[in-house]
């Protein structure tokens, strides 16, 4: 899994050194961006097999996620590549909207380790 290219978009350090740690111990190395508008020029210049994102970050809000984030992130990565939605709004109107909007998967922070890596090592593996 190691040749895997990860992107997080994530405001918060703390919260980018967890997950960080997580991808690491499965092989992973992960780049990141920390605003809407730094993850959409990462993704024109790098081709991602997986992107996770936070929703709320210093550029937009959740109601603005779709427009500003998601939508156009969505365009450039294209309908192959996983989506993640990493987020502490774990409210289930939340869930709905990011999951019609674009996203593949929606986790809820705090993170459950195992279940977070499984579901990584899952998207990660070759097809059969």
């Amino acid at each position: 899994m190691s040749n895997q290219q990860i992107l997080y978009i994530e405001d918060n350090d703390d919260n980018f050194r967890l997950v960080e740690r997580i991808l690491n111990r499965l092989g992973l190395e992960v780049d990141r961006a920390t605003t809407a508008v730094s993850a959409l020029q990462l993704v024109q210049t790098k081709q991602y097999n997986l992107v996770l994102t936070d929703i709320l970050l210093p550029d937009n809000s959740i109601e603005e996620a779709h427009s500003q984030l998601l939508f156009p992130l969505r365009q450039l990565i294209g309908p192959d590549v996983p989506l993640i939605a990493l987020t502490a709004h774990a409210f289930q109107f939340d869930e709905a909207f990011l999951l019609a909007n674009g996203c593949d998967y929606f986790v809820a922070k705090p993170l459950h380790v195992m279940e977070f890596s499984a579901l990584i090592e899952r998207l990660l593996a070759p097809a059969a």
